[in-house]
């Protein structure tokens, strides 16, 4: 149900009931248009299209000159992917060789996010390979003074967030700051208590490996 929610503030379905408002305004009063240019989606899994590298960045903002692209590139730290390509930012994207990681996609798909420039950023479970420090880079880039709405499993990332939901079977049972929902004891808590004892666990497990 989280990333149902998340689709509700740029109207992919609209709610029977209650408000959504951005900057005090009712969504339905905000022309699907200009709506769509206010919020960008970074997910978890990223499709890109059989395109080139540039028309891919480039779905965001059609208009954009090669400069902005560039810049976008930069900022998400894609220049050593098209740098180690022949044919650069118009290598063609599942062409025959032409191969991307997971963290790679991703990455082009937050500079298209960058180039776009919208001032809601969804982030859902795009925080998958933040283990990697170039998408860590670029997140904090594509986020810096816009309104994020991130979901996520991985609790160590959202521990800092301003404002912090709980949903269960579509219904949100518990919101406030990280040291506020620990404090309450409830499921919060639980999933963070789990959470600790798995990353320990993990810790030991590579200890005893490397012994």
């Amino acid at each position: 149900g989280k990333t149902t929610a998340a689709a509700l503030i740029p109207r992919f379905w609209d709610i029977d009931d209650g408000k959504i408002l951005i900057g005090g305004i009712d969504i339905k009063e905000i022309e699907i248009s200009e709506l769509m240019k206010m919020v960008s989606f970074v997910f978890q899994d990223i499709h890109l299209f059989k395109r080139s590298i540039l028309e891919n960045i480039r779905i965001s903002k059609s208009e954009a000159s090669l400069e902005k692209v560039m810049e976008a590139v930069k900022a998400a730290q894609c220049e050593e992917i098209i740098k180690k390509f022949p044919d650069g930012i118009e290598t063609i994207i599942g062409a025959k060789g032409v191969y991307l990681s997971g963290g790679e996609m991703q990455r082009i798909a937050i500079a298209s996010a960058i180039l776009k420039d919208s001032p809601i950023i969804i982030l859902d479970e795009a925080t998958a390979f933040a283990d990697e420090h170039k998408i860590q880079a670029a997140l904090e880039f594509l986020t810096k003074n816009k309104t994020v709405v991130m979901i996520a499993h991985r609790l160590s990332t959202i521990k800092n967030a301003d404002h912090i939901l709980v949903l269960k079977d579509g219904k949100v049972i518990e919101k406030g700051k990280h040291n506020t929902l620990i404090e309450i004891k409830g499921m919060y808590a639980e999933m963070w208590k789990n959470y600790q004892t798995s990353v320990k666990w993990d810790i030991r497990k590579e200890s005893e490996k490397n012994a």
